[in-house]
């Protein structure tokens, strides 16, 4: 059995210092006390103290203000979630497949509901991103934006923030991983969104939901949790 991680002295002040937040009831604007002050409070160094400052600086919770300090900043679950993605991404091959494999089953989790609350404007903004989508493909442009606003546009009336800004986030991080595989699988992507496209104006849930299940069984969503690349061919 393998024992648990022992944490650095840097992560336990970075804790203590989420913890000093919480408890004071900080809100942005509000500045931490001095980095002396601190480093008295937890007896810690200067550059220990830095290092945990530093992290709630990446995750986007603080940010140095000339004259005033570490300085609280407004909150958004997104910039968080998207902050702490990056981080866990770096040097890491295995997160992005692992995070697409979320977002997989995100989107057929709510794939239904997506269904169900979507109007007739939905579904004419939804087709005239396919068609932008089309144009970028038949110029050799890598489409990442457009698609994003084809998946997002599907979960749009869903009433879910935590969900809307989990998978912007999974979209950020995704979006420079294995361009070039992508790139040669984008014939294929747009030809089923096509399908889910037609599904939705002919008011068929049973072919909508057939269509999103196809578009997620193979390229880049067949790999789910493993490390390979979507060009290798699968496991049994």
């Amino acid at each position: 059995m393998q024992k648990p991680k022992s944490e650095t002295r840097y992560e336990q002040v970075y804790k203590k210092l989420r913890a000093y937040i919480l408890e004071n009831n900080l809100k942005p604007g509000d500045a931490l006390p001095p980095e002396q002050t601190l480093c008295e409070q937890y007896g810690v160094s200067r550059n220990i103290l830095r290092e945990a400052l530093k992290g709630l600086t990446l995750m986007g919770v603080i940010s140095g203000c000339p004259g005033k300090g570490n300085v609280l900043q407004p909150f958004s679950c997104e910039d968080i979630m998207s902050n702490a993605l990056f981080c866990a991404a770096r040097g890491n091959k295995r997160i992005i497949p692992q995070l697409l494999d979320v977002r997989k089953k995100l989107e057929l989790s709510y794939m239904r509901e997506a269904f169900q609350t979507m109007t007739a404007e939905d579904i004419r903004n939804i087709r005239a991103i396919l068609e932008r989508i089309k144009s970028q493909w038949a110029a050799g442009i890598y489409f990442h934006a457009d698609d994003k606003d084809f998946h997002m546009a599907l979960f749009s009336r869903i009433d879910n923030q935590a969900l809307h800004d989990l998978m912007v986030c999974i979209w950020s991080v995704d979006e420079s991983f294995q361009v070039e595989s992508k790139m040669r699988h984008m014939g294929n992507t747009i030809a089923k969104h096509e399908a889910i496209v037609r599904a939705l104006e002919d008011g068929n849930q049973e072919a909508f939901e057939a269509a999103m299940l196809s578009h997620f069984s193979s390229g880049k969503y067949a790999v789910g949790h493993q490390t390979a690349s979507f060009d290798e061919p699968q496991s049994p």
